[in-house]
């Protein structure tokens, strides 16, 4: 997913949190389904774990029948992986490991994951990895405010297409109290609800970028992934974007720690604006001193 020639995307890989360790157990479980009239997909979580520890670290991926993918967590002991069968009707995933035939199965034998006809289930999946599949049904990017509660997610809905899926999936966020918002034709806000009348776009829109190829003006899909990132570590991809420095004459009185990833391809300016979106959600404004030069600033001073 990352480039290794892409030097952003070795920055923004170097921010994710957790190391994975040298030598660890495989495990793979089924944690949801999507069947549809013209598409199939699984939902897995691959648990590599260090015998005789106390952390792991998991690879979230949706996949399709036939696919083929590597599990690179383990190091020195890559996991090659072909799916060769995702049946809706026991809600397991028939594949190979390095040419092993497996079996991949719910967490729980009373999984609600099985079933007959078209649908979507989550069995108390990822927040992330529900808006991982919004994002790619509706092409949006999608951007959600530190309030929002991220706990997993557990859906059940008896749909026919994508749409119907994205659908299920803003159903359910209401139910949680949480409302998606529209940020122009790239991003999709996921808000608390009680928030969603104050909130407003709080920047220029995200203006059109350049049609090249470059790093600079062009990020791939999953180019950045933040998870709990503490922001000065974060600003460094800023920092690389526009060629200027972060010049804090006063500190922050409150620590700030950046959560995103991009689900899909964004130009320079729409990463920039990324970062004004989230900075404002913790009540930050970027000031630029000089074309070399920028601050935050709290957004109630505006200095």
């Amino acid at each position: 997913m990352m480039a290794k020639r892409n030097i952003l995307l070795f920055l923004a890989a170097g921010l994710m949190t957790g190391i994975a360790p040298a030598h660890a157990d495989h495990v793979t479980t089924v944690v949801g389904l999507v069947n549809l009239t013209n598409y199939q997909a699984a939902l897995l979580v691959m648990t590599d774990s260090p015998p005789n520890a106390s952390f792991s670290m998991d690879t979230h991926k949706w996949v399709t029948d036939g696919e083929v993918l590597d599990d690179m967590q383990i190091e020195n002991n890559h996991t090659h992986v072909e799916i060769a069968q995702i049946d809706f009707t026991n809600g397991v995933v028939r594949a190979k490991e390095n040419g092993v035939s497996v079996l991949y199965v719910p967490p729980q034998t009373n999984s609600p994951l099985a079933f007959l006809g078209t649908g979507f289930r989550l069995d108390n999946a990822a927040f992330d990895d529900a808006l991982d599949f919004y994002a790619g049904t509706t092409g949006r990017t999608v951007l959600v405010h530190p309030d929002v509660n991220r706990g997993p997610l557990s859906i059940s809905a008896d749909v026919h297409n994508k749409l119907e899926v994205a659908g299920s999936i803003e159903k359910k966020m209401q139910q949680q109290g949480v409302v998606m918002m529209a940020d122009g034709e790239k991003f999709e806000w996921v808000v608390p609800a009680r928030l969603a009348a104050s909130l407003s776009p709080v920047t220029e829109p995200p203006v059109k970028g350049s049609s090249s190829t470059n790093v600079i003006d062009a990020l791939p899909t999953g180019s950045i992934n933040f998870i709990n990132v503490p922001l000065p570590q974060a600003l460094e991809v800023y920092q690389a974007l526009t060629a200027s420095k972060w010049v804090q004459d006063k500190p922050l009185t409150v620590p700030v720690a950046i959560t995103f990833h991009n689900q899909t391809p964004l130009t320079k300016a729409e990463v920039l604006h990324v970062f004004r979106v989230l900075l404002a959600w913790h009540g930050l404004a970027i000031v630029n001193l000089d074309d070399q030069s920028f601050k935050l600033v709290p957004m109630a001073t505006g200095k």
